[in-house]
């Protein structure tokens, strides 16, 4: 995961721009829900951004998927795989 890459780049600014956060705020390491603060409705809302700007479903919440780098992992991995389809 490349912090100035593509997906980092812009899932970042998705995030802090939808709960009104600074950028330092959102760090690689931060939980969604424990660290930032959002609530279910915001996971939603940000799960159909982040689907409709990746192509990527986000279905799965478990609590690793909410840790920020681990969201952008999962994004750039499916969008590899469909890269290869």
């Amino acid at each position: 995961m490349e912090q100035n890459g593509y997906v980092y780049t812009e899932a970042k600014q998705m995030i802090t721009t939808y709960l009104r956060l600074k950028e330092d705020e959102l760090q690689p390491d931060s939980h969604i829900v424990d660290d930032i603060g959002a609530d279910s409705l915001a996971l939603v809302e940000l799960g159909f951004q982040i689907s409709e700007k990746f192509g990527v479903p986000i279905v799965d919440t478990s609590d690793d998927k909410l840790i920020f780098k681990n969201l952008v992992a999962y994004i750039e991995q499916h969008m590899q795989e469909q890269a290869k389809s």
